[in-house]
């Protein structure tokens, strides 16, 4: 467990302390201060994404037991939820994704990856298995190399996977071209089976 995990699971607990107290306003001042810990945005969002899941198993735990008629527990939870996907929404405004410096791809590597995916595309062309759909998902790895290695061979993965699953291509299909983009990336490869 990391800094910011562990002040999440501490700061959930002092979050809804206090008779009457949990209101809108009130939830917005106690994440605004203690926000201000954190001098990183990746950090914040981490940090409200804990926030943000403990409250949600707190209001569904809750739900299986609770039968009083005017329990304010669900509202409070919910008027923190609104809070903390405000504080969200505020970050992700002016946030931008910048992978580790070992993770970035380099611009031989994009080239590279960026002539596979035309040439799978022309292969798909000559096998007659081209459909828009399957176009449209080659065309937007092409534009997303700048998530990192890693998170780029997710969207890979989890891409083809769709594809086999809405049957768009066989599954042979898909392992070769998932074998031919990861070709040369071996050690991220292993990293995401």
């Amino acid at each position: 467990m990391n800094i910011v995990e562990k002040e999440a699971n501490e700061f959930i607990e002092d979050f809804f302390e206090g008779p009457h107290l949990n209101s809108l306003a009130n939830f917005k001042s106690l994440l605004t201060t203690k926000l201000y810990d954190f001098n990183r945005d990746r950090d914040k969002l981490d940090f409200l994404k804990i926030l943000r899941s403990g409250t949600i198993f707190q209001k569904e735990e809750h739900l299986k037991t609770c039968n009083k008629p005017n329990c304010q527990f669900i509202p409070e939870r919910d008027a923190a939820l609104f809070a903390i996907d405000q504080e969200i929404d505020d970050i992700n405004k002016f946030y931008t994704y910048q992978p580790d410096s070992v993770d970035k791809f380099t611009p031989e590597e994009e080239s590279n990856l960026h002539s596979k995916l035309n040439d799978i595309v022309e292969k798909l062309d000559t096998l007659g298995l081209g459909q828009e759909i399957i176009y449209d998902e080659i065309e937007s790895l092409k534009n997303h190399f700048d998530l990192g290695k890693k998170t780029w061979f997710q969207l890979l993965k989890g891409k083809v996977i769709d594809l086999t699953i809405e049957k768009a291509l066989e599954e042979t299909v898909v392992k070769d071209i998932y074998k031919t983009l990861t070709e040369g990336f071996a050690d991220i490869a292993k990293q995401l089976k």
